[in-house]
């Protein structure tokens, strides 16, 4: 038995939290908010994760040295805007010898660097979960794979087994590059498939705008390190698919509403949680560039998102583009 310290409330974090409770772990939520706090610890997240009771061993806190206290388990996932922050807060109150997983799919606004590259700052041998896993589904016990990947192998054998149960299987890996960029980039497509529901534009356009999405991730990834055949696993491509299709999918929620013609400003004020893929947009574009990566769905996405640009104006722009062999 470990007691685990969850530190982000949201509908992820709540999740895990349940997922290491069936488990037979005693996880404590960390909560910005006293109020979900106490919804927690009346076993249920009402404000981000409504109707799913969670077990009794599902604590909320408002507390990070209490949330901390003892725990042989960390697993940051709060939003990537308050990842450092949230960080440089428990830098001196971790427990030695803790186990530290990093679950949120973004990255740092200020420097552009993968969430672990953040935690790696101040601590030694942590880890990364990602793969397809949309928070609800998996609340609901519905079957799914993740992967949670590590430099240290006994580090990712060990949390994999923590993790694992009848619906939630979890695969290993040592390319923590390529499993962070695969779970954060593929938001930037997805918002892209919400303006192609939006807009009705129908199967083949979405699969080839899945297969292109893939291309630009691969092709970031590995000039950063990473492994293309990560890319093209559970964390990637399994990723994509599911942000793209769902209708659970923040990102892609954006993308709709964009496509009807909102402003990005009036949708994000109208969501509760965040949609990691508007920040990344712009990291990733300032990435992009530094390496001269082209990257012309994110360039679009980019155009839309920071400089206003029309809907039905980034789609002209993308299949006007100069003609080419399909590849890298």
């Amino acid at each position: 038995m470990v007691k685990a310290a969850i530190l982000g409330c949201g509908a992820w974090g709540t999740t895990l939290a349940k997922i290491l409770a069936e488990n037979g772990q005693e996880p404590t939520v960390w909560c910005h908010d006293a109020a979900i706090a106490a919804q927690i610890n009346a076993r249920e997240n009402k404000e981000l994760l409504p109707g799913i009771i969670l077990p009794a061993a599902v604590k909320g806190s408002v507390s990070l040295a209490e949330t901390l206290d003892g725990a042989g388990l960390v697993v940051v996932v709060t939003a990537s805007q308050y990842y450092r922050q949230t960080v440089v807060q428990i830098k001196n109150l971790v427990p030695p010898n803790c186990l530290l997983l990093s679950a949120t799919k973004g990255l740092d606004e200020t420097t552009g660097k993968r969430m672990s590259e953040v935690l790696a700052e101040y601590f030694a041998d942590v880890a990364v979960l990602s793969g397809p896993n949309i928070s609800r589904e998996i609340a609901e016990q519905k079957i799914t794979a993740t992967v949670i990947a590590a430099q240290n192998h006994a580090t990712a054998r060990t949390l994999q087994k923590i993790f694992n149960n009848n619906y939630f299987r979890v695969y290993t890996n040592n390319d923590v590059i390529g499993t962070e960029y695969g779970g954060a980039l593929k938001n930037i497509i997805a918002i892209a498939a919400g303006i192609i529901d939006g807009q009705g534009l129908g199967n083949n356009a979405k699969a080839a705008l899945l297969v292109r999405g893939m291309t630009e991730i691969a092709k970031l990834t590995v000039a950063h390190g990473g492994q293309p055949a990560t890319v093209f696993g559970l964390t990637g491509m399994g990723d994509l698919i599911t942000t793209c299709s769902s209708a659970l999918s923040r990102n892609h929620h954006v993308g709709e509403q964009l496509a009807q013609g909102k402003k990005l400003s009036e949708i994000l004020h109208s969501m509760k949680a965040v949609a990691e893929g508007v920040p990344t947009t712009k990291l990733a574009y300032a990435l992009a560039r530094q390496t001269g990566t082209p990257m012309p769905l994110t360039e679009q996405i980019h155009a839309v998102l920071y400089e206003n640009k029309p809907v039905q104006d980034a789609i002209t722009a993308l299949m006007s583009r100069d003609l080419k062999a399909e590849g890298l």
